[in-house]
């Protein structure tokens, strides 16, 4: 069984966020005045850190990220896609 966590997305280019080990993601969307990424987790499984990618409209992401969600901010003016970094060989 799993739990639902919600995780703030920073408004950068490149972040990464610590979660439970084989986090399912869910959704991404505007609340108030953030950007969060959902996702089913089993909270008692080891931490992992993920790498992320956010990009604008029209800009150049890599082919080796996988697409999360897009979601809109700023009444619709502002269209961001979120993208998992899969480059295994750019981790720490």
């Amino acid at each position: 069984m799993g739990t639902i966590w919600k995780f703030r997305i920073p408004i950068l280019d490149d972040f990464e966020i610590e979660m439970p080990r084989d986090a399912e993601f869910l959704m991404v969307g505007a609340q108030d005045l953030g950007a969060y990424l959902w996702a089913r987790v089993v909270p008692e499984r080891d931490k992992e850190v993920r790498k992320f990618k956010l990009r604008g409209t029209g800009h150049l992401v890599d082919l080796d990220c996988e697409h999360v969600g897009s979601f809109l901010i700023r009444g619709g003016a502002l269209v961001y896609h979120l993208f998992e970094d899969n480059d295994k060989s750019s981790l720490r």
